[in-house]
């Protein structure tokens, strides 16, 4: 009823299309983005080819196309990844004990599974986001002694919602993927060979414009993190530029006094006067910490 198809060559493509009758597309087709080359239908076979979400526990998630070939007796899976629904619902086979009841419960087992795993991933990734968003707007509010973050603290940060924004936008991939192979598929439980099929296409739709409704506010969310993210390095950046200008506008009537004693003249009172050293010394000091004193009264530093 169901054969699955990892990474097949083409001496076993064929062998699995003269079996059962079904065209298996290469992969080279599988790869193509345009509807007509994902969802067809050949030789009363439904053919639908839907990128889903791998690897979303790594560092680079990723989309894998795989193919479901079904024509109501029999269901060809081709795939040349392995996402964890297919794992999941394996196991989930082995641990219920009961043979399937036909290749259309296969089938729609399939994608609850796929579906099912892209709600984890949203799920995961929504505490991310929280604590992303913890970090940015609650963690220094309340640590005085740490008021702004480090270079690698933001590094970090932007990295966290670049990765979040990775993984949102393939799970959207998967989503509108399985929500078109649902349109294409027929609705009756006669046609799919599997009791209540239609009732459970029609929760399997109303999950799917759930999630997508969902990650359509999880991008909204990501994009107010990151220009919040990049906000705070510029307020780092321009808290260093206003303190590099403060210093040197600090310095500059010290530097003022030294030229004007430091001068070669013949004629200068100062240059004979026992107390002239210390005289300009204290005028340095003072022309520096009189405009110290403004800035800190009008809260410029």
């Amino acid at each position: 009823m169901w054969i699955d198809m990892l990474s097949p060559t083409a001496e076993e493509t064929a062998r699995v299309e003269g079996l059962t009758g079904i065209h298996i597309p290469p992969h080279e087709k599988m790869q193509e983005i345009e509807a007509s080359s994902r969802l067809f239908r050949r030789g009363g076979a439904l053919v639908a080819t839907v990128p889903i979400l791998t690897g979303s526990g790594g560092s680079e998630p990723r989309n894998s196309v795989v193919t479901f070939a079904f024509n109501g007796r029999q269901l060809v899976t081709v795939r040349y990844d392995t996402p964890r629904a297919f794992g999941s619902y394996g196991a989930l086979l082995g641990e219920c004990g009961e043979p399937l009841a036909s290749a259309g419960d296969a089938l729609l087992g399939l994608i609850e599974a796929v579906v099912d795993r892209i709600a984890d991933v949203l799920e995961g990734l929504v505490g991310d986001l929280d604590a992303v968003s913890h970090r940015i707007f609650h963690q220094h509010a309340r640590d005085r002694r740490r008021r702004r973050a480090t270079s690698r603290e933001l590094e970090t940060l932007l990295r966290t919602i670049g990765r979040a924004g990775d993984l949102s936008s393939r799970a959207r991939e998967t989503i509108l993927g399985v929500k078109r192979m649902i349109a294409f598929m027929p609705h009756g439980d006669a046609e799919i060979g599997v009791a209540a099929a239609a009732t459970r296409l029609e929760t399997i739709g109303h999950d799917v414009q759930s999630l997508a409704e969902h990650i359509d506010f999880m991008s909204n969310k990501i994009n107010f993190l990151l220009d919040a993210t990049l906000g705070m390095i510029g307020i780092q950046q321009n808290q260093i530029i206003k303190l590099f200008t403060i210093m040197s506008v600090l310095f500059l009537p010290p530097t003022l006094v030294g030229s004007w004693y430091g001068m070669n003249f013949r004629v200068m009172p100062e240059l004979q006067w026992d107390y002239g050293y210390v005289y300009a010394t204290i005028l340095a000091v003072l022309s520096a910490l009189v405009p110290y004193w403004v800035f800190k009264r009008k809260g410029w530093m």
